[in-house]
């Protein structure tokens, strides 16, 4: 970032983002002060070294509509300068294509429940604003739409998003969505916990679990990015 305090561009001066984002601790907070004061989208994606697309949502979700042009003060108020449109990203692309394949809203007519979502409580602590089931089951985290993870339980859902939270480096998985859930949470992302718990059947008089197939075929379906190499 520039070391100026005043940024002039054609006759308009506007705080420096070192400024502007002092105390600011999350990249959300730091995303609407920009934008509120009169940096374009594009501008705070580069000077926050993010996508485009975090910039987008983050302002979307706050209703913030400022951002997409600047009025540079010239007598012709009628001819604000444009944000660079960005480019579609591979990101952006394989999101679209996730929630056009595969919305949450099939899990949720199939049988899923919404429980709540994951929220911020400091830098590196998060918590589940709402207490998960006791029973074993599958379960879905949904990040701004596209369901991220899917993932099984068989002792329980309470005690496997305690996991989670806690995040042991001996406990591989956990400590890794613990860092994906952190890295969303920093970038103003919205994440949403769905659950399931299919009751056990039987195939020819033989007990079969239902809940271990329903995350395999799941996982299979959906490919979701969360999960490594197709494993919960």
């Amino acid at each position: 970032m520039s070391s100026k305090v005043m940024v002039e561009v054609q006759g308009d001066a506007r705080p420096s983002p070192e400024i502007v984002v002092i105390g600011l601790t999350t990249k959300a907070d730091r995303i609407r002060a920009l934008a509120h004061a009169g940096y374009l989208r594009t501008e705070i994606a580069s000077l926050l070294k993010i996508r485009y697309q975090h910039v987008r949502q983050v302002l979307q979700r706050s209703g913030i509509s400022l951002g997409k042009t600047r009025d540079v003060g010239t007598n012709n108020a009628s001819s604000p300068i444009q944000a660079t449109a960005a480019r579609p990203t591979r990101d952006s692309k394989s999101r679209a294509n996730a929630v056009e394949a595969f919305p949450p809203s099939k899990l949720l007519d199939a049988g899923f429940i919404r429980i709540g979502e994951w929220t911020s409580v400091s830098a590196e602590v998060f918590a589940l604003d709402t207490a998960a089931p006791r029973e074993p089951g599958v379960y879905a985290f949904v990040v701004d739409g596209v369901i991220r993870y899917i993932g099984l339980t068989q002792r329980g859902l309470r005690g496997r998003m305690a996991h989670y939270v806690r995040g042991h480096s001996r406990q591989r998985t956990s400590a890794r969505i613990k860092g994906r859930i952190l890295a969303a949470l920093d970038e103003g992302s919205r994440i949403e916990v769905l659950v399931a718990t299919p009751e056990p059947t039987a195939w020819n008089g033989l007990p079969v679990l239902t809940a271990p197939g329903l995350e395999a075929g799941l996982i299979r379906l959906v490919q979701p990015e969360w999960n490594m190499q197709g494993i919960g």
